[in-house]
C-alpha cells in the first residue's frame, strides 16, 4: 500500500502543464501565412516587372545574331513559367484555411510543403540552368566588342554571382522558407496532439 501512496503523492506533486492556447497557435499561424504570402509577392512582382523590360529590350534594339534573340525569348520564358510557379503557391497558400480542424489544416500544409520543396530544388536548379543558358546565348553578340581583359573581368563577375546566388544566397532561402514552413506544421501537430486526445 506504501508504493501505492508514494505514487499518489508523486502524482498530486506533479505541476499540470496548461495546454497551449489555440488562439496564440492560430494567430501565429496566421501571421506566419500572411508573411510568407506577402514575401512569394514580392518575388513574383519583382520578376514580373523584368518582363516587359527584356521585351523591350528585344524590341528597340537591332541585334545581328539569332543567339541574341534566342537567349532573350529563354529568360523571358524562364521567368514567366517560374512566376507563374510561384503565383500558383500563393494561391494554394490563399486557400489554406487555419482555423480548419487542425487534420485538416495538416494535410493541406504537407500538401502545401511537398510542393514547396519542388519549386526551391528542381524548379529552381532548372530556371538557374536554363538562364544562365539563356545570358550565354545573349552575351555571345553582347560581349563581342568587348576586349579579351573585359570579356574576363565580366564573366569572372557574372560567375561569382551566379554561383554565390545559387549555393550561398538560394540555400539560406530554401533553409528559411522550410523552416517557416515546418513551424507552422509542428505548431499545427502540437495542437492536434493537445485538442483531440
Amino acid at each position: 500500500m506504501k508504493d501505492f501512496n508514494d505514487i499518489q503523492n508523486l502524482w498530486k506533486q506533479q505541476e499540470t502543464q496548461p495546454l497551449p492556447d489555440v488562439t496564440q497557435i492560430i494567430a501565429k499561424a496566421k501571421k506566419d501565412k500572411q508573411a510568407y504570402t506577402n514575401k512569394i509577392i514580392l518575388q513574383t512582382g519583382i520578376l514580373a516587372l523584368t518582363l516587359p523590360f527584356l521585351f523591350w529590350i528585344g524590341s528597340s534594339i537591332d541585334f545581328k545574331k539569332t543567339t541574341t534573340y534566342i537567349g532573350l525569348a529563354l529568360m523571358f520564358c524562364c521567368i514567366f513559367i517560374f512566376s507563374a510557379l510561384r503565383l500558383y503557391q500563393i494561391i494554394r497558400l490563399k486557400k489554406m484555411d487555419v482555423t480548419a480542424a487542425p487534420k485538416i489544416m495538416l494535410q493541406q500544409l504537407e500538401s502545401f510543403y511537398g510542393f514547396q520543396k519542388f519549386v526551391s530544388t528542381k524548379a529552381t536548379t532548372a530556371y538557374f540552368i536554363l538562364m544562365n543558358i539563356a545570358f550565354g546565348l545573349y552575351f555571345i553578340e553582347v560581349m563581342a566588342p568587348m576586349s579579351a581583359l573585359l570579356k574576363t573581368i565580366v564573366l569572372v563577375a557574372y560567375l561569382a554571382w551566379m554561383l554565390f546566388a545559387f549555393f550561398y544566397l538560394g540555400k539560406k532561402q530554401k533553409a528559411k522558407e522550410e523552416a517557416r514552413i515546418q513551424n507552422l506544421i509542428d505548431a499545427v501537430k502540437e495542437m492536434e496532439q493537445n485538442y483531440n486526445q
